[in-house]
């Protein structure tokens, strides 16, 4: 059921995408488990598994795809024993503007980052200074990481420590300075899976020590709830990793893991549209495209109503959750509340729109 309303405000429309000064060519890379169902009939084999792709990695790629970027799925076996075959491509035209290592390998399985390449690293391991691991990059000194998760009862937020940096500047932040990264579970996500199979829900940070930060790490956010655990970090061209090297390429540290280790390698279909937003944001930082800051239609969700608050509601079902999105032209509709979960009966929502829009269209919108 979707809803439509019209409200008084004062702020003007502007775009909520990121905007580049130049066109990108080239290929974004991500690197994908090896270690799926390949080995059958030996004891490697995991029935319960995603089979030959890990569906984390695909998200990443469609939603890279969605935003004008050619995106490519590589083994990480083979970028392990035959990097040039797959980094250096005949045609120039088809260079490589970044890689992502996901978190979707094992950590030994990580490949080694190819230099001169911006990189986006998912593995919580081989973040910090690991000299038994090829892939690691050494964005932090020591060997102190984890992947917190829902198992351990984690939170689903970040709370932003740089809100200013190009990557973050305008986001949407909540009243103690957070953004929601992983939504709740669907109603119905977990129903058809067979007992031993794999969850089809599952979130997982991917964590450092903020004091183990290399000196030319700026970290962005850390795990609410755990401020000491950096879950997203940056390393400018040049800044001085923990081995003492100068970086030769733009670095992020990402907030998801893929769960190589044994999980269904969906985390990144947990990730809420905010983000996605800053997931993309990073992916175009690292290749040196200029951010401009996100604007919204500042649309607060509350819970008091007051004189210039308007409440929606709508007949609800326990199978979905919901969403409410805003335009003022009745297309390009942007998400101002995301994942709220569903129930029987009637569902509603209150908005503060004090500094909204003066022409306004809301609708409500059930996920998945």
């Amino acid at each position: 059921m979707r809803q439509h309303s019209a409200w008084a405000g004062a702020l003007a429309l502007a775009i909520t995408a990121s905007a580049c000064v130049e066109t990108f060519g080239g290929v974004i890379m991500i690197s994908t488990r090896k270690n799926i169902c390949v080995d059958w009939g030996t004891d490697n084999v995991d029935e319960k598994g995603p089979g030959m792709t890990s569906p984390g990695d695909v998200a990443m790629s469609t939603l890279l795809g969605n935003h004008g970027y050619s995106c490519r799925l590589i083994l990480d076996a083979l970028l392990g024993t035959e990097p040039t075959t797959y980094l250096q491509p005949q045609n120039p035209d088809l260079k490589i503007d970044l890689v992502i290592w996901s978190g979707s390998s094992s950590s030994a399985d990580v490949p080694t980052p190819p230099p001169d390449v911006p990189l986006m690293m998912g593995e919580h391991v081989t973040l910090g200074n690991r000299t038994d691991r090829l892939g690691s990059i050494f964005m932090y000194n020591g060997t102190d990481s984890n992947d917190p998760n829902e198992g351990t009862g984690a939170t689903k937020y970040m709370k932003v420590i740089a809100p200013d940096h190009p990557i973050m500047a305008g986001i949407p932040l909540d009243s103690e300075g957070r953004v929601k990264m992983f939504r709740e579970a669907y109603p119905e996500e977990e129903l058809h899976v067979p007992t031993g199979g794999k969850k089809n829900f599952e979130y997982r940070w991917c964590t450092q020590n903020v004091a183990a930060a290399a000196p030319g790490t700026t970290v962005l956010g850390v795990l609410d709830g755990t401020t000491d655990r950096a879950c997203l970090a940056v390393v400018d061209k040049g800044g001085i990793l923990a081995n003492d090297q100068a970086a030769t390429a733009r670095m992020v540290h990402m907030f998801t893991n893929e769960q190589g280790s044994g999980g269904a390698r969906r985390v990144f279909l947990a990730v809420t549209e905010l983000g996605q937003l800053i997931f993309v944001r990073a992916a175009k930082w690292a290749m040196g495209e200029e951010l401009q800051p996100v604007k919204s239609f500042r649309i607060l969700d509350v819970k008091p109503a007051g004189a210039q608050n308007l409440t929606l509601s709508w007949e609800g079902s326990a199978k979905h959750n919901y969403r409410i999105q805003a335009s003022t032209v009745f297309s390009d509709w942007q998400t101002v509340v995301d994942d709220i979960v569903g129930g029987d009966g009637v569902v509603s929502r209150t908005l503060d729109l004090a500094a909204a829009p003066k022409t306004l269209f809301l609708r409500v919108g059930a996920t998945p």
